[in-house]
């Protein structure tokens, strides 16, 4: 998903080089998850960010990956409706099972390898890849988590947290929940079956009929997780992940994602340049 406008972040964050060699975060989620066994590559653009991703994929990751790109588009409305709509208009692009990223997010090669695991499992379960809170937050302001809601591993749904940060060694929102750090947060790493396009197909449609043309409003993907139970058995398994996320909210995110990464870059888990 690289339809997004970076608000905090003051820019085009999709296509911003952290990487040693100018490598943007979905490089690295690209090379992992083709390293995983994913096949090839949808990108759900705007029109704002389109040729600034196009331009950047060709000059990498399109020359040994295959690429195709849908338009998100927000109309008259100052942005567009959300990620579960993103995923529904790529839907138009995939077959089979697959793998759903933001463009922004770098999420680790283990968390690919448990995804492509889950999916590759004979069951028509849809998967969750679950970050422990503490590890996805920024030290340079508040961010927004999706909690997971886990029962017998499974989601039953995603409390949305916002302006989460840590201070004084305690673990704060701005909503009245007690967190201990340790709990499980969707980062938007997801996988589906073909079947969920249908599911948010369907309540796409029911969103828009609830609120009208509310600009504010967005349909998520976890809102079409969450009614699943209206479409039949399939649920989402929560699949824990080992890796630490890193998401560059705020321009001061940049230097330490840099660093993070050409630390992995040295220590041999990716090549510098990414697609040499």
């Amino acid at each position: 998903m690289a339809a997004g406008r970076g608000s905090r972040f003051g820019g085009m964050k999709q296509v911003a080089g952290l990487g040693p060699s100018d490598e943007s975060l979905f490089d690295f989620a690209a090379y992992d998850a083709m390293r995983a066994g994913f096949d090839d590559a949808v990108f759900v653009v705007s029109s704002e960010s389109r040729e600034a991703v196009e331009k950047h994929v060709a000059a990498g990751l399109g020359r040994h990956v295959q690429v195709r790109y849908v338009l998100q588009e927000a109309g008259d409305r100052p942005k567009p409706w959300g990620t579960g709509q993103a995923v529904l208009c790529a839907c138009t692009e995939v077959s089979g099972s697959f793998g759903v990223v933001n463009a922004d997010d770098f999420y680790g090669r283990r968390s690919f390898e448990l995804l492509a695991d889950e999916l590759a499992k004979p069951h028509d379960d849809h998967v969750a890849v679950g970050f422990r809170l503490l590890d996805t937050l920024s030290t340079h302001g508040g961010v927004s988590r999706g909690l997971c809601l886990v029962e017998d591993g499974y989601l039953t749904g995603i409390r949305e947290l916002h302006e989460v940060r840590e201070e004084g060694g305690e673990v704060r929102s701005d909503e009245d929940v007690d967190l201990t750090g340790d709990e499980l947060v969707s980062a938007n790493l997801w996988g589906f079956r073909p079947s969920f396009c249908g599911v948010l197909g369907v309540e796409f449609d029911r969103f828009r009929a609830r609120v009208g043309d509310d600009p504010k409003a967005e349909f998520l993907i976890g809102d079409g997780a969450e009614a699943l139970p209206d479409h039949g058995t399939a649920r989402v398994r929560v699949v824990a992940t080992p890796e630490r996320f890193l998401g560059v909210t705020y321009k001061d995110d940049v230097a330490g994602v840099r660093q993070e990464l050409a630390r992995l870059v040295e220590e041999g888990v990716y090549p510098s340049p990414l697609w040499g």
